[in-house]
């Protein structure tokens, strides 16, 4: 028997049906459309692609076997073995790095080395183990699993470059409504060709050769389509012919995962025209396939499971469901079976109906080679009950809903779902929490994160679900739309008997900065974890939370200024004149040509005064004669400075992109205002709370300000700094880290004045590490002292320990509560003096407080201390006991996400000590 007999052998013998010889495929990593063979390649399942590849063979490949491994990184396959005469090595292929070996033996011990690893090799546990996320602890050490994503990050870039060519070539110049769709839809069958044509499928072998007209007719044959009689209409022959063409000589599809083809095949043809006209919208991948993993599927009884996506525009949740549900699936079932399991489990419903061949489209690609079947409902979900009854029986809710508000026509249209809700977004959250799903996935505005119209259906939501994401979404993340966005997923649906327990709250957040990171790996920027009472309506756990605790108390603006918007105008080209007009004064009209931080540009224009021009009566009679602030309505960047001030100190006016600020007597001077407004608290301030591109006037009335501030040194500073700032427009030679020193000096007075402990500051500083400060100069961020072992803040849980008392005490409420000294004693049979004797030698939790010691009830079960609860309070590092209640009252990721509380009363005291003691181990280092 050869090497590689030996080698098919033993695959067979560890469950591998799926084994080619000779497996061709295009590599996708590659900048040309080269194809890579392998001596032999075994599938966890079919159809074959680089989802399902598990092993890859090469043989007498010569001396560089790293690099001949490495080129083949497309096939998918976490593990290759080389063959080199009677000897065989076991390779890990690396997305990035050269492949490294695992191991090396002889011929006689290949049995050995596959029994040795079955467990491991399995096609089910290699499977399990590339279907994990990327962040995922509990991958196996030789699956890199950030392969995969490189791979479909490739795939989607060459194959939306090559059907937005299809697309080009079929729509012409100027593509009317019919024959936009036409291409769309021809443009599903020409890809669906391809793909049983470079799969060798027998189905092809009939039409795969002929005309494009074969080729239309034979795909709508297999999948039971109409024939495309309107593509013959509205596209020429020779567009058609060329389309085909294109498509073929494109990348093979042989090894290419179903479900990314559907992806590709929906990105694409998702354009802003084509969204509003159809109201079809585009859910990233990485997006679909983020809330599938929070949600794990595997949770849940398959045979039980039903799954419903309303609004599905292109089904993107219930493409990536398709995968998830397959992964759960055994190995061995055929496609058809799964596709039989399937069917029943997943449906979607939209009102557009050629969105909802859209939608339908996408399922059979990411089901080759099955046919139709899939329930995509045309259905106009704001008809009274209509979306109710759809998500009736829901196992599962997953939604990407429009984000609008109805408009005059639609409240006319749908009276009773109007006056449930003015926004879209907002009445079906509403609609999928009254079905009570055991679990849901949502895509809302980003406002559902702090906005107070969302208030109330954020505490619905932490009484329904005992375990909450909140996902804060950067602009940019879906295609053809321009809003922030976040994600909210919802498991642990309650029962009657949880309805007083806290909700565990994940607070996770994308930066811009991370966006192309997170759309290529599903990784966000950070995430922390908190609980919230059952009934609160403030859910997300923001990074800079301790800070806010810190300032609660702090003046705010609108008790020391005022603060108004500049001039709007019914039309905009009314409203603004380069020269002097009767009825116009001096202003300043965009912040983008004439604010900079601490500096007014010498841009003027002419505002109109006039009351036929101005929308509103109130801005012309504001004081614009006297000095003020200026600062921009609309953020200035994505990141956290979202801000620019400067002084105004000649009268001008401004328009509605320009906040006026008035101090009021006895407040802070201009100068000192000015430096506020520039500094890191206030940018981090209105990153921190603003919802929306635009501030609003009432958000900077709350913008907390120092306590206390030493005005005439910082006035010296800011005159300083603009000294020199006007020397660098001047041309004149300025040492850009003298004039950065000088910015600093102006930020460490204004910090100085809101008494910030170290960690709090450094914290702050933290948040703008990588962002790009809007000055006309270099800014390299601040220097401060290292930090002691007393301030240092390591993770998220130590963060949570320096926050207030309203957040102590929201801990106090998720440990139950707290019993006084004589209710204890009274539980236990004991003295008080006993009682208070054990809280002393550290035997149970006591707080003490302005009335006595208070006991967490949640220590207590029946009668007695649970057990290990002594042991832990003897070696958990904080001896605060409010840091140690935090700690037993919060999920903890060693723990598997479990409240160390939760897991003392389950019995589990060794992985409670255990955890305990990695927290003080992080925290000393």
């Amino acid at each position: 028997m050869s090497a590689l007999q030996a080698i098919e052998y033993n695959l067979r013998e560890l469950g591998y049906s799926a084994i080619r010889r000779r497996y061709q495929y295009a590599d996708v990593l590659a900048n040309d459309q080269a194809s890579c063979i392998v001596d032999l390649a075994a599938f966890t399942q079919l159809p074959e692609s680089f989802r399902s590849a598990a092993f890859g063979v090469i043989e007498d490949c010569g001396e560089n076997v790293p690099e001949a491994i490495k080129a083949r990184r497309a096939l998918g396959a976490p593990l290759f073995l080389s063959i080199s005469g009677q000897r065989v090595s076991v390779w890990r292929v690396d997305a990035k790095r050269v492949p490294r070996c695992l191991d090396t033996v002889g011929l006689d011990a290949l049995d050995e080395l596959f029994a040795h690893n079955a467990s491991r090799w399995s096609p089910q546990a290699l499977h399990r183990a590339k279907s994990l996320p990327p962040s995922s602890p509990q991958q196996l050490d030789f699956v890199d699993l950030g392969l995969l994503p490189a791979i479909e990050h490739e795939i989607q870039t060459k194959l939306h470059q090559v059907l937005g060519d299809v697309l080009r070539e079929l729509l012409g110049k100027s593509p009317e409504k019919e024959r936009e769709q036409a291409a769309f839809l021809v443009t599903f069958r020409l890809l669906a060709a391809k793909i049983l044509k470079d799969r060798e499928h027998e189905a092809a072998t009939q039409w795969a050769r002929g005309d494009v007209k074969a080729v239309l007719d034979g795909i709508a044959a297999y999948y039971k389509l109409p024939k495309s009689q309107t593509a013959r209409i509205f596209l020429e022959r020779e567009q058609l012919d060329a389309a085909w063409q294109r498509l073929s000589n494109a990348v093979s599809l042989q090894n290419i995962s179903a479900d990314t083809l559907a992806f590709v095949y929906e990105n694409t043809l998702v354009t802003a025209d084509t969204r509003k006209r159809f109201g079809t919208h585009s859910t990233p991948r990485q997006i679909a396939d983020y809330v599938l993993d929070r949600l794990d599927l595997s949770r849940y009884d398959l045979n039980a499971l039903r799954i419903h996506e309303p609004f599905a525009g292109a089904s993107a949740f219930l493409v990536a469901a398709v995968r998830h549900l397959q992964d759960l699936l055994p190995t061995d079932w055929s496609p058809e079976k799964r596709h039989d399991f399937l069917l029943p489990r997943l449906s979607g419903s939209e009102i557009d109906a050629f969105a909802c061949e859209v939608a339908m489209l996408s399922l059979i690609l990411a089901d080759y080679p099955n046919a139709n079947g899939w329930q995509i409902q045309p259905n106009d979900l704001f008809e009274k009950q209509a979306l109710a009854q759809a998500l009736t029986g829901s196992t599962v809710i997953l939604c990407n809903p429009p984000f609008e508000d109805f408009n005059d026509r639609e409240r006319l249209l749908y009276p009773e779902t109007a006056r449930a809700s003015v926004s879209k977004a907002r009445f079906a959250f509403m609609s999928a929490l009254e079905a009570r799903p055991e679990a849901l996935g949502f895509v809302m505005p980003h406002g559902f994160l702090r906005q107070k119209q969302f208030s109330e259906l954020r505490a619905k939501l932490a009484s329904l679900y005992k375990s909450i994401e909140l996902v804060s979404l950067p602009e940019g993340i879906f295609q053809q739309a321009r809003y922030e966005s976040a994600l909210v997923i919802a498991t642990e649906l309650r029962g009657t008997q949880q309805q007083g327990e806290a909700a565990r709250v994940k607070s996770t957040q994308v930066l811009s900065k991370d966006r192309k990171a997170f759309l290529e790996t599903g990784e966000p920027t950070w995430s922390t974890t908190a609980t919230r009472p059952v009934d609160g309506s403030e859910l997300w756990v923001g990074p800079l939370d301790d800070l806010w605790e810190w300032l609660a108390d702090a003046p705010k603006l609108g008790q020391f200024a005022e603060v108004y918007r500049g001039l709007k105008w019914w039309k905009q080209q009314d409203g603004v004149s380069e020269n002097p007009r009767e009825g116009f004064k001096p202003g300043l009209y965009r912040p983008k040509e004439s604010l900079r931080p601490f500096k007014l540009l010498p841009v003027i224009r002419y505002l109109s005064f006039r009351p036929e021009d101005l929308m509103r009566p109130s801005p012309p009679k504001r004081p614009w004669h006297r000095e003020k602030v200026f600062v921009n309505t609309q953020r200035i960047s994505r990141g956290g400075w979202k801000m620019s001030a400067a002084p105004d100190l000649s009268g001008l006016a401004a328009s509605q992109q320009f906040f006026g600020v008035w101090p009021l007597e006895g407040g802070f001077s201009i100068e000192a205002l000015v430096a506020i407004f520039n500094s890191p608290i206030a940018n981090a301030f209105v990153s921190e709370k603003a919802s929306e591109r635009s501030l609003t006037n009432e958000l900077l009335k709350e913008l907390p300000i120092p306590t206390t501030l030493n005005e005439p040194e910082l006035s010296r500073a800011v005159a300083d700094y603009r000294t020199t700032l006007d020397a660098l427009d001047e041309g004149q030679a300025v040492d850009e880290a003298e004039l950065e020193a000088k910015l600093r000096r102006i930020d460490e007075l204004v910090l100085d004045g809101y008494d910030l402990p170290m960690h709090l500051r450094r914290m702050l500083f933290d948040y703008f590490s990588d962002e790009h400060r809007p000055v006309p100069h270099r800014f390299s961020g601040w220097e401060i002292a290292e930090a002691t072992d007393a301030d240092l803040i390591c993770s998220a849980r130590e963060r949570a320990l320096a926050r207030g008392m309203r957040m102590k005490l929201m801990d106090l409420e998720a440990a139950g509560g707290g019993l006084s000294l004589e209710a204890v004693a009274e539980l236990l049979d004991e003295s008080a003096s006993k009682i208070a004797d054990l809280a002393q030698h550290e035997s149970l939790l006591a707080i003490p407080t302005d009335t006595g010691l208070v006991f967490p009830a949640i220590q207590f079960s029946g009668h007695s201390p649970i057990r290990g609860l002594a042991e832990f309070l003897s070696i958990f590092p904080d001896r605060n006991p409010w840091a140690r209640l935090n700690y037993l009252v919060n999920p903890e990721l060693r723990l598997d996400g479990r409240r160390p509380i939760d897991s003392l009363r389950s019995g589990e005291v060794e992985q409670v000590i255990a955890a305990a003691r990695q927290v003080g181990e992080h925290a000393a280092g």
